[in-house]
């Protein structure tokens, strides 16, 4: 899918709430693979909703990091623990880690990104 047309796209459906006829249309399915299955798609939705909500993702090792840390912070900037979701956090420290839903704070400690083989700063 074209960049242009993606983004026409993502203005109608991102963040609205949707008609059952809307979800089941053929500009709602395209929409849905281009942001799965087109890297240029994926990269500007991520960096646009970052940047829409002032996340500084220009200063991790790849998007789908910035995505992944932006998401396992809840609205005060704190750490969700308690959220199954999150999949990776990031201390003050600089360490990185993939929680352990155990129901404590329990985590293993990374060195490289999952996602694009990165080695981390600490």
């Amino acid at each position: 899918m074209e960049l242009t047309k993606f983004k026409e796209l993502h203005a109608r459906f991102f963040g609205k709430v949707l008609s059952e006829e809307e979800l089941q249309s053929e500009e709602y399915e395209a929409y849905e693979e281009a942001i799965h299955e087109d890297e240029a798609c994926y990269n500007w939705a991520i960096t646009d909703k970052l940047k829409s909500k002032g996340f500084a993702y220009e200063s991790y090792c790849c998007l789908m990091m910035a995505d992944k840390v932006y998401e396992s912070l809840d609205a005060d900037g704190e750490i969700r623990y308690d959220d199954p979701e999150v999949v990776i956090n990031q201390w003050d420290e600089g360490l990185y880690g993939i929680p352990v839903h155990n129901g404590s704070a329990t985590m293993v400690v990374i060195n490289y990104c999952p996602w694009c083989g990165t080695k981390l700063n600490k």
